[in-house]
């Protein structure tokens, strides 16, 4: 023991220092943490260690001071599909973001400037939620050089104005890895000392200079790049562009490898087959394989191998230079062009003098985020002398302030009723310093309808705000009996008001207004049968009195409650959203004769919930009507259709008042494809409509739906079929929500 202590020294400093090279790949490059393990159980040392793109992101994680069992056990906890996703969970979005979900809005959000034309954002993937994961993976931690790592490290980037190579040595290593993967089109560009920089493998993909030039003697360089595409393969625009990018990649990585000196550097090329630059789900997979490529490459790599008791000096000296978090001692935060910065203080409740507590200030992070005003918010931890300096860099959306979002939604019952919608949503954010906006909807379709809203917080927070609004709707409103289509009506509301209100950010808001209402009626088709008396049947006043044309207007106070905390639309498992709202009028007109006040409630209740492997959820929906006389014709309530008492019609049961109730169950049909959101499920539905059209239908009915539906980018999908108390079965094809 004495004689290998007094001789370690000198043999490790004779050595020759190894660099490895860690290329880009897309999850291919999870292959590196498997090289990276075998060559620690090898025992072969890393003086320097240079990525590329997800090579970076490795690199870094070990440069940090992690283990090759660390970097195992974060990468295969790691989300991927959500850490690789803009979307935040909907229960952490703002309420007025939700509304754009309620209204299903395809979710590609454009901008539209004043003089018309269309702005798009700069990426597809924002990197909020991957910065998280990366400041955990490198502790939270920075140091004034790359040097001064556990491990020296660099980053290679690429000039997005010049194309030329950016080897990033200094600064935030958080930044450095996001510039390096910075796929263009995909994520978004890093601004970092006046240069705009994206991932660093369309310029080199493998840097085995940087690292010959960074320290090696010696170069293990890994290649996890994806191969040509055969011509078979390519049939299509999106194969002949991820053809073009594949050979961009290897026309620069193949200089690289041809500089490789053969019985002295060593690569190694994890046989990856058919793994994708996508398959981030295949975690395990990928880092078995490049374990098992880097051992087979052990006859070359063993004699860099240190002996045991050298090897645990070195790794022991290489843990002691693990990053960690210094104490934050100054804070700076970059300009803002149109939202106010005062929206950032809550997230910089930063204790100075302290170390900064990641968990924490990125949930107040992701707060700020939720707000919807920004791409980014970027932050760098940059070393003093005696701490960090904190700086963040919020990014406002380029293709804002004023937003242009898209919907479409389709049905068919392959009988009677064959619906579609498109719609288009504008907000001008901004508007003012408290946050002023306004917000219009326009659809078009059976269903038409415009609607305009400014609202004005009068404090930032909106917990407080005023809005004016006007909203016009015409719709198609069908008249059954004994189960066929006897008449149709055009049935339109004009509504205008002005509310007051309190928002509770992401929960909900409470809204007291006044309201004027204006409802008009024209018979388009058919007719209503007479009875007996020949009177019209089963009927008394407006739609249910066979009238060609009838009207009323009245004015009252509206309250309205409204609590969203689900976290799906479609399919939620969790959470509850609560919809109250309530209507009394104080005066009116109406074109039939007398006006009586009246007053109206409704509540709409839906709780998700878990059972096993299954998710469901109950949805209670009630309007009760109060008053009003025999001349009203105010709002029309309706069962029938989709998941509104399926087996009945669209429209077929209509009246003053109403209970509706459903249970829905649905699973996952990830035996077919894995983490998918294809689910299989089926519902129970109870309805009654109090005081009918049709008299006899002035009762409890059932139905009980099953249906195939998917989570899709355009909205949610079914395809169903549903049976009854009516005795009839109706079968669905539905994308979004047309009604």
């Amino acid at each position: 023991m004495g004689l290998a202590a007094a001789v370690l020294p000198a043999a490790e400093s004779s050595r020759p220092r190894i660099g490895l090279v860690l290329g880009g790949g897309g999850a291919r490059g999870l292959a590196h943490i498997g090289v990276l393990k075998a060559l620690e159980d090898a025992r072969v040392p890393i003086d320097c260690i240079v990525g590329t793109s997800i090579g970076a992101l490795v690199a870094g994680g070990y440069a940090a001071g992690r283990t090759p069992e660390e970097l195992i056990a974060e990468s295969e906890k790691a989300n991927w599909d959500d850490l690789l996703s803009s979307n935040l969970p909907r229960q952490s979005l703002s309420f007025r973001q939700k509304e754009l979900d309620r209204v299903g809005n395809v979710p590609i959000e454009l901008g539209l400037r004043d003089d018309g034309t269309i702005a798009f954002p700069r990426a597809a993937i924002g990197t909020q939620k991957v910065e998280y994961f990366l400041r955990e993976l490198t502790y939270g931690g920075t140091v004034n050089n790359f040097n001064q790592l556990a491990t020296p490290y660099r980053a290679i980037a690429t000039d997005l104005e010049t194309g030329e190579m950016v080897v990033l040595h200094d600064g935030d290593i958080v930044s450095a890895m996001r510039a390096s993967m910075a796929v263009p089109g995909v994520f978004p560009p890093v601004p970092l000392e006046g240069q705009t920089l994206v991932d660093g493998g369309l310029s080199r993909n493998m840097g085995v200079d940087v690292a010959r030039k960074l320290c090696a003697d010696v170069v293990i360089a890994v290649d996890v790049a994806s191969p040509p595409l055969k011509s078979s393969e390519i049939d299509n625009l999106f194969s002949v562009a991820d053809q073009y990018t594949r050979l961009m990649i290897l026309q620069n990585q193949r200089p690289q490898i041809a500089s490789l000196r053969p019985g002295r550097d060593v690569l190694i090329t994890p046989d990856l087959d058919k793994l994708s630059s996508s398959d981030f789900a295949k975690v395990k997979q990928l880092i078995e394989r490049g374990e098992a490529a880097a051992q087979l490459q052990l006859p070359e790599l063993e004699r860099y191998a240190l002996p045991a008791p050298a090897y645990r000096k070195w790794s022991l000296a290489r843990q002691a230079k693990q990053l960690v978090p210094k104490p934050i001692n100054e804070i700076q935060v970059a300009q803002l062009d149109y939202v106010n910065p005062d929206v950032l203080k809550g997230a910089l409740d930063i204790a100075p003098g302290k170390p900064l507590d990641n968990a924490a200030f990125n949930d107040r992070l992701t707060k700020t985020y939720a707000r919807g005003d920004f791409s980014q918010l970027d932050y760098e931890l940059l070393d003093t002398s005696n701490g960090q300096l904190f700086r963040l860099t919020p990014v406002e959306k380029s293709w804002g302030p004023n937003y242009l979002n898209l919907g479409l939604a389709l049905s068919t019952d392959f009988d009677t009723d064959n619906r579609y919608s498109l719609a288009a949503r504008y907000r001008r954010t901004w508007i003012n310093d408290l946050g002023g906006e306004w917000s219009s909807l326009l659809r078009l379709g059976d269903h038409t309808q415009f609607s305009t809203e400014f609202y004005q917080p009068l404090q930032l927070d909106g917990y407080a705000f005023v809005a004016p609004y006007f909203s016009i709707e015409n719709q198609p409103v069908d008249i059954w009996l004994e189960g066929s289509k006897v008449a149709q009506y055009r049935y339109r509301k004009e509504r205008a008001g002005l509310d007051v209100g309190s928002g509770y950010g992401k929960y909900g808001e409470v809204r007291l207004g006044f309201a004027f209402n204006d409802y008009r009626g024209a018979r388009d088709i058919g007719f209503v049968p007479e009875d007996s008396s020949g009177d019209p049947a089963d009927g008394d006043t407006g739609i249910r009195n066979g009238l060609e044309n009838f009207g009323q207007k009245d004015w009252g106070v509206r309250l309205r409650i409204y609590y969203d905390q689900l976290d799906s639309l479609a399919f939620p498992t969790e959470g509850v959203l609560f919809n109250a709202q309530m209507y009394q009028s104080f005066g009116g007109q109406s074109d039939q004769g007398d006006f009586d006040t009246y007053s109206q409630a409704s509540a709409t209740l839906v709780k998700g919930f878990k059972l096993g492997d299954f998710g469901g959820h109950v949805k209670l929906h009630g309007v009760v009507q109060r008053g009003g006389g025999d001349n009203d014709v105010n709002d029309v309530q309706w069962l029938g259709g989709f998941m509104n008492l399926s087996s009945y019609g669209y429209q077929e049961i209509i009246g003053d008042s109403m209970a509706y109730g459903r249970v829905a169950l649905y699973h996952p049909l990830s035996f077919l494809v894995p983490d998918s959101k294809v689910y299989v499920g089926g519902a129970l539905e109870v309805g009654q409509l109090f005081d009918a059209v049709e008299e006899s239908q002035d009762s409890l009915h059932t139905s009980v739906t099953a249906f195939v539906g998917m989570d899709t980018f355009l909205g949610p999908f079914y395809v169903a079929g549903a049976y009854g108390d009516n005795k009839k079965a109706r079968f669905y094809v539905m994308l979004g929500n047309p009604y």
